[in-house]
């Protein structure tokens, strides 16, 4: 008789899903650029080799991973006709020992990264550009974090056609979520799995055979459930002489 092993693994991944941050001028002073977008973003762990957006493709994971465009296309903001802006970091505070991100498009390896301490000096400024109105509105900056917990990162736009001054500094608060827990008890010859889910998330139940492998599926008749917030428990039939199970975990 073969053994039955049903080790649990928790893992996630998303589809891919974005915000926008609006580079402009407000009316109340047109001279000087500013900042309109969200104040918080949810960044979900995207396991190695999984997929995280059609956008970022080569992205390569293994971060709790989210992609957010720096666009002059704005509706809140006046148009700051004639800038050309970029983005400056100014400074990281997240969980000690974490390092912090940014990926530019079909990078394979971050494009800047420094720990949560970090913030700006003369000799390191780090800034990528904002992509001009809609006409090549691609898709791909990635911010990553290492570890999960909550990481204020503070920018500001500069104009490098110094035709307007720069904005206020802004903060966004990146939460790097771990996902939910799973659990597993066997019952009538069924492995029962089961975890807690989270609104406005959907979630996929996966199995690999051989680790070694990494060859992930879906289970069938597991896919696309879409969080409440209450208990999710999935009924698997004993077909595997040894299995792992993991849930992948998205928008």
């Amino acid at each position: 008789m073969k053994k039955l092993i049903l080790p649990v693994l928790v893992l996630t991944t998303w589809a891919h899903a974005h915000d926008h941050v609006e580079v402009g001028q407000t009316s109340q002073n047109p001279s000087q650029l500013a900042l309109d977008g969200p104040g918080y973003q949810l960044a979900l762990f995207v396991p190695q080799g999984e997929p995280f957006s059609g956008y970022a493709p080569d992205f390569p994971g293994g971060y709790f991973a989210f992609e957010l465009t720096f666009t002059t296309e704005v509706n809140a903001l006046d148009p700051a006709d004639g800038s050309d802006p970029v983005i400056e970091l100014i400074s990281v505070t997240g969980p000690t020992g974490a390092f912090f991100s940014f990926w530019e498009f079909g990078r394979t390896i971050p494009t800047w990264s420094q720990p949560s301490s970090w913030t700006q000096t003369e000799s390191d400024r780090p800034s990528f550009p904002v992509i001009l109105g809609g006409d090549t509105h691609a898709h791909g900056r990635i911010f990553t974090a290492d570890r999960p917990g909550d990481y204020q990162i503070v920018f500001r736009a500069l104009d490098k056609n110094n035709l307007f001054s720069p904005s206020t500094n802004s903060t966004i608060t990146f939460h790097a979520q771990l996902p939910p827990p799973l659990s597993i008890r066997l019952q009538n010859g069924q492995a029962l799995i089961s975890f807690i889910s989270r609104e406005y998330l959907v979630y996929d139940l996966q199995v690999c055979t051989d680790l070694v492998a990494n060859r992930w599926v879906n289970v069938e008749g597991n896919i696309g459930i879409d969080g409440n917030g209450l208990k999710t428990e999935c009924s698997i039939p004993l077909n595997y002489p040894r299995a792992f199970f993991r849930i992948v975990e998205y928008y």
